[in-house]
């Protein structure tokens, strides 16, 4: 029985669960037109189950972010770890179901778990009670963890389709969740809602610009991101300027300070400018390129 937390603070921990395309597919396996109807069967009633639970921590997040007052908000996170520890507690609806299926049940339900334990982690930071080197931490084996899951979820979804000649409906395309940051077009607008496997590089990236300025304009403290917030976008694409081809000294500056700043070793920096020695003066111009 997982034990409810007293809540302190409205934070829902980044989606990551199942995104990216199909892996590797084994050999076929022959079955009849009334076994694959069975097999059909078994796993629509899986993938809406899971996807049932999914799109309503989903909607959760999506409340969250349009709570107008801090008391609403924690009213909604209380029922959202409320929902999120009884479909813990819940046995699926797969009793009998192939190895396959149980196996797949096995990938989610672990990742669920992973993802509790993380909002668990989130209060105690939030609270104090964790430090932030070791929220970090949480954070890190958290996504590495679901990360390995989603990977063989992948492959027994893969090889269930092949052996059992099943085809996937809507919910179980929603558990995969195909689609890819190169396939996803860029972001238009002056805002963007986060969605499943979304990171803040990948929105960065695809709206040509930074992550750094994605978090100064939404004035976030970490990288942190969940399904349904609303993040604002620059008005125009940051361009990175082009590396410099020289450096004017200033007081105070020595090759071992500029060199840092450059991202050249003061052997370098000697090198380019036929430096015998460390000396420089403010003035003097460095090339930082051969």
């Amino acid at each position: 029985m997982i034990t409810k937390k007293s809540i302190a603070a409205s934070v829902l921990a980044t989606s990551f669960i199942f995104s990216g395309g199909l892996l590797s597919v084994p050999s076929i396996t022959h079955v009849s037109a009334a076994q694959t109807t069975n097999y059909q069967t078994q796993l629509n009633t899986f993938s809406s189950y899971y996807a049932g639970i999914l799109r309503t921590l989903d909607n959760y997040s999506n409340k969250l972010d349009k709570a107008k007052t801090e008391k609403e908000a924690m009213d909604i996170y209380d029922q959202y770890l409320t929902y999120f520890e009884k479909v813990l507690d819940t046995e699926a609806p797969i009793k009998g179901y192939t190895s396959e299926i149980q196996q797949m049940d096995e990938y989610i339900y672990n990742s669920l778990i992973e993802m509790y334990n993380f909002e668990v982690d989130t209060i105690d930071y939030e609270n104090g009670d964790l430090s932030a080197a070791d929220y970090k931490k949480a954070y890190q084996n958290m996504t590495s963890y679901v990360a390995t899951q989603d990977t063989l979820f992948k492959k027994a979804a893969a090889s269930y389709k092949a052996k059992y000649k099943v085809t996937f409906g809507k919910d179980m395309l929603y558990l995969l969740d195909q689609s890819a940051d190169s396939e996803v077009p860029p972001i238009q607008g002056n805002t963007y809602t986060v969605k499943k496997g979304d990171t803040l590089y990948s929105i960065s990236k695809r709206n040509k610009t930074t992550v750094s300025t994605l978090k100064k304009l939404n004035n976030l403290k970490s990288d942190f991101i969940r399904v349904g917030q609303v993040i604002k976008l620059p008005s125009a694409p940051v361009n990175t300027p082009a590396p410099s081809a020289a450096y004017t000294v200033k007081k105070g500056d020595t090759l071992y300070s500029i060199g840092k700043k450059v991202k050249l070793s003061v052997a370098e920096l000697k090198k380019f400018n036929n430096l015998k020695s460390d000396r420089i003066y403010p003035g003097q111009v460095l090339k930082l390129k051969k």
